[in-house]
């Protein structure tokens, strides 16, 4: 990794390139090491045990942990060849604590102007819950859908200042990332939020619950009245890899308390999703290939013919 890093915005052919942050010190090495575990299943093991156990509790008051958790999440994501950027969630303090960061990733799409998906979720954690079960489907979902060509633009964003209660913390990162995207392409062009919500259950040997669940609503979505489309067009594609169609709540916007909340409170549609299986469930396999196939179909909606360009079927390149 090098330093400074640089989120530089640049509207060319209507391609959104980056977006202009400030320099960053370099991280120290983390856990995890560059081999990669065959199946997701052990993948997702991985994740969370690095987070969970090796890093340990990941917030503000940890600066040091939370380093060499975006440490490791930014490596996973750079092993599959995608272009990490960090924007600063805050600025630090020499005296008083390190500086932290969003880790993002952007995945062009082939026929859109600005119109973007963004799909999020914490890299932090709580004093109760901090298994990593949200970043560790954020960082799989990127790496199915890695070599998928779509039509518009993705965003996948690991969230610092998430999982504490509004205000412990500092800056919510999902708060800052709204409100940078939103003010580069305009919060119209940004198409719909999904934030992946960590699953219940810890990995094994945490005093937590280990064997398979039997929820009875194992998947549920919650949106907003604003996002009620985004989470049809959502439920649609989910539903024809799923065991069952994923139950919808819809609450207000000042109801909803996760990362979304951010990009709510801009009008733009989003959707939570929540899932009731373990981490080591064989079902978590379905699930992460469900949100696939989900993040796939919606970013590929909505492109007219006349949109697209001569050299529109050929696959964007890796960055």
């Amino acid at each position: 990794m090098t330093s400074p890093y640089t989120y530089a915005i640049k509207l060319s052919g209507g391609l959104l390139l980056a977006a202009v942050l400030s320099s960053c010190t370099l991280f120290p090495s983390s856990p995890g090491g560059p081999d990669t575990p065959r199946s997701l299943a052990e993948r997702m093991e991985r994740h969370t045990q690095v987070l969970q156990k090796t890093i340990g509790p990941r917030n503000s008051r940890q600066p040091k942990s939370m380093e060499a958790a975006a440490k490791y999440i930014e490596n996973n994501f750079s092993d599959m060849g995608y272009a990490v950027t960090l924007q600063p969630v805050t600025g630090g303090n020499s005296k008083k604590e390190a500086a932290i960061y969003n880790i993002v990733v952007y995945k062009p799409g082939l026929f859109s102007d600005n119109q973007s998906i963004v799909v999020g979720a914490n890299y932090d954690s709580d004093e109760r819950f901090n298994n990593g079960s949200g970043a560790a489907v954020l960082m799989e979902t990127a790496r199915d859908l890695r070599d998928i060509a779509t039509n518009h633009n993705i965003y996948f964003v690991a969230y610092a200042n998430g999982a504490q209660s509004p205000g412990q913390s500092g800056p919510s990162g999902a708060g800052v990332h709204a409100k940078m995207l939103s003010g580069l392409i305009g919060a119209s062009n940004i198409l719909g939020m999904i934030n992946l919500e960590p699953q219940k259950t810890a990995v094994p040997g945490e005093g937590e619950q280990t064997k398979e669940a039997e929820p009875q609503t194992p998947v549920l979505f919650l949106t907003t009245p604003r996002g009620q489309e985004f989470a049809a067009q959502c439920a649609a594609p989910f539903a024809k890899s799923w065991e069952q169609p994923p139950s919808t709540l819809h609450r207000k916007t000042a109801a909803i308390n996760s990362n979304d909340r951010h990009y709510a409170a801009l009008d733009i549609p989003t959707l939570s999703c929540k899932c009731e299986y373990s981490v080591t469930d064989s079902r978590t396999k379905n699930y992460v290939q469900a949100l696939t196939d989900m993040i796939h179909q919606v970013a590929d909606n909505d492109v007219s013919k006349t949109d697209k360009q001569p050299d529109a079927a050929q696959k964007p390149k890796q960055p």
